[in-house]
């Protein structure tokens, strides 16, 4: 008996990103900016976050920080987190840790 098989192949590589592309505008200064930290739940995530936010404070007074971990690397970030992030930032820096 033979039984007909389909294989897909995918391309690994990335795709450039397009000349038109947006990107999100940067603020000018952090000074007086509510920064937000998103972990992405990997190990060393928060800690990436920690000392990236340590490195910044030393050259920027931020007005607070929100840090949240969205505690799963292969799902999507909850809406509430990322509502809670928008409605309240106005950066937000993430990390992916291992």
């Amino acid at each position: 008996m033979v039984v007909a098989e389909r294989l897909q192949v995918l391309d690994p590589t990335v795709q450039a990103i397009p000349e038109d592309a947006v990107v999100a505008p940067r603020p000018d200064t952090l000074n007086g900016k509510v920064i937000g930290l998103l972990a992405n739940g990997k190990i060393n995530s928060e800690e990436i976050l920690a000392l990236t936010q340590e490195v910044l404070a030393d050259r920027f007074e931020f007005k607070s920080v929100v840090a949240r971990n969205k505690m799963n690397a292969s799902r999507p970030c909850p809406e509430h987190i990322i509502d809670e992030l928008v409605e309240q930032c106005d950066v937000v820096i993430t990390s992916s840790g291992d």
